[in-house]
């Protein structure tokens, strides 16, 4: 195959690699870090940097050592980061957890330790290439803008290719694989004999470099469950799916949890599947102490559907309808959650909710918010515009429930007095509801009931009326009304479409869902891995080196005995 061909498909290859690695970084970093904009601002970032570093380092080396193999070495190079990633990832992140820099500059560092490394030498490629295919001055224009044009080719075929097909076709650890192994078989050809054998080891090795990081089961924090293994694992276009089974020995049962990016998102008793595994779900009843005819309900966001099902077991005359974004998470309830579709009075709706109730006229007597995404609730789900939308969705003696994760109070509670101020903004009357009650200082479910109905109710009338409602289901309604409290109302800020931090409010690194990450057990078996492959790469590297040295000395001993003897 002729040069200008092979340096080509190398670019071309190279900026394949590259785009896609930081699409792959997204999916590494979201079971530690969540999907925020620090986690992609330090994504996008930190390739800037190393395509900024592996140009001016490629240009230099290729004016000192203009040859293919130079190029060659970078692309390999590039693919053995690559395809250590998923063994790298566990043992970093957790590391950078430890450092407690926080979910601003946390997702910053992880990212530049795992991938600046392959990015620079990715970023070495166009500016080498270049090097090594202009024959003259005149052509130097031509080569390096029909090479970067290439490179960005690349790019662009890499970030489709990537979300469109691989990543929910394969899921990521087999992408990033495929991936490093890939930019070695391309190089291969242009490498010297010691390299090509150094190669065909790595590729000997690659199962053992580069084992699944999302199989390790999650260890739930509870400390009556024990996983049984893992049920279902996925990646999806929006999120990374693991459904595992744990066995609860204090209640003799089984649970089984649907996790998302690292984030317990529903979970069923697997002996008694309509008993309530986390209590903030039998708030969602809450609504009928305000509103006792609710016939029509929407939930917004749907997890394992056990507010749906919940309703439609317990409210023979309710009409259900859910709006999930993620039609995986559908098809899963079905197959592991029991999710019954064929229900006359259940319509689901694939979309995202404020697409959907811009394109419907529906009405509803109660609108439930119960979506999360990496942790966080999309911030476009928690605005001022989006709580107006809803209004014009609610029958006249309508009420939304909210859950989010919060403390009641305090410092921490800043996401709170921010949504609760954005209702109040909206609605005549908000309450709040700390699941695990008032007093508890620690992260809970906080749920807000916003309601339409002018007359306020206090925490009497709550308690009032749950005594004199007979048709409501949830056994704990007493309790639940129990935990009504009034939140801080300063300092708070109104939520808008332009301006919503609420990234910045609460971290999916203080809600811990890396579960295991703090396993030293499995920090200990990682990081022998890699240092077994490691010290079989260094002997065979020191191998050859050794042979150099014997040839060389080999060659000189002749030369010196004839000078010698002149």
């Amino acid at each position: 195959m002729p040069h200008h061909i092979r340096i080509m498909g190398w670019v071309f290859i190279s900026g394949l690699a590259l785009m896609a690695l930081e699409l792959l970084g997204s999916r590494l970093l979201a079971p530690a870090f969540g999907n925020s904009i620090f986690v992609w601002g330090s994504l996008i970032g930190v390739v800037l940097s190393a395509l900024c570093a592996g140009y001016l380092l490629g240009g230099t080396l290729a004016d000192r050592y203009p040859s293919y193999v130079g190029v060659c070495s970078a692309i390999s190079a590039a693919g053995i980061l690559v395809m250590a990633l998923p063994s790298l990832t566990y043992p970093i992140c957790n590391a950078v957890i430890n450092l407690n820099l926080g979910e601003r500059y946390s997702p910053l560092l992880a990212a530049t330790v795992l991938l600046a490394p392959p990015s620079v030498l990715l970023g070495m490629v166009p500016p080498y290439s270049i090097r090594v295919t202009a024959k003259s001055f005149k052509q130097l224009g031509k080569s390096s803008g029909t090479l970067y044009a290439l490179s960005t080719l690349g790019s662009l075929v890499g970030t489709f290719l990537t979300v469109f097909i691989l990543i929910p076709a394969f899921g990521v650890s087999r992408v990033i694989l495929a991936l490093g192994v890939t930019l070695l078989v391309s190089a291969f050809l242009g490498l010297n004999m010691r390299l090509k054998v150094l190669v065909l080891l790595i590729l000997a090795l690659a199962p053992l470099a580069a084992p699944n990081i999302a199989n390790h089961t999650l260890a739930l924090a509870t400390n009556n469950t024990q996983s049984t293994g893992v049920v279902y694992e996925a990646d999806t276009p929006y999120q990374h799916v693991l459904v595992t089974d744990m066995n609860d020995s204090a209640h003799s049962t089984f649970i089984r949890f649907l996790i998302t990016d690292g984030v317990l998102q529903s979970a069923m008793d697997l002996k008694d599947p309509h008993a309530a595994v986390f209590a903030y779900t039998d708030y969602f009843h809450i609504g009928f102490l305000v509103n006792a005819n609710i016939e029509r309900v929407l939930f917004v966001g749907g997890g394992g559907f056990t507010g749906p099902k919940e309703f439609l077991r317990d409210y023979p005359s309710v009409r259900v309808d859910v709006v999930e974004i993620d039609p995986a998470i559908i098809k899963i309830s079905q197959r592991y959650f029991r999710l019954d579709v064929s229900n006359p009075r259940l319509r689901i709706y694939v979309e995202d909710a404020r697409l959907f109730l811009r394109g419907t006229d529906q009405k509803y007597d109660l609108i439930i918010l119960d979506a999360l995404s990496s942790g966080f609730i999309p911030f476009h789900l928690m605005t001022k515009e989006f709580f107006e939308e809803l209004i014009n969705h609610l029958g006249s003696n309508g009420t939304v429930i909210s859950n989010l994760i919060s403390p009641p109070y305090g410092a921490g509670a800043q996401l709170l007095r921010d949504e609760a101020k954005t209702l109040r903004s909206v609605f005549p009357n908000v309450y709040a509801f700390a699941v695990e009650g008032p007093e508890s200082q620690g992260l809970q479910n906080i749920i807000l009931l916003a309601a339409l109905r002018s007359q306020f109710m206090t925490k009497g009338d709550f308690k009032e009326v749950a005594k004199n409602v007979s048709s409501l289901k949830t056994r704990t309604l007493g309790q639940d009304v129990a935990n009504y409290f009034v939140p801080e109302t300063e300092p708070a800020t109104v939520l808008t479409d332009d301006f919503a931090p609420v990234e910045t409010q609460i971290s999916p690194l203080v809600m811990q869902p890396l579960g295991n990450y703090q396993d030293s057990d499995m920090i200990l078996k990682e990081t022998m891995r890699i240092l077994a492959i490691a010290v079989l790469i260094s002997v065979v590297i020191v191998i050859f080196r050794a042979k150099r040295v014997v040839q060389r000395r080999l060659h000189e001993g002749p030369s010196e005995k004839g000078v010698n003897s002149k």
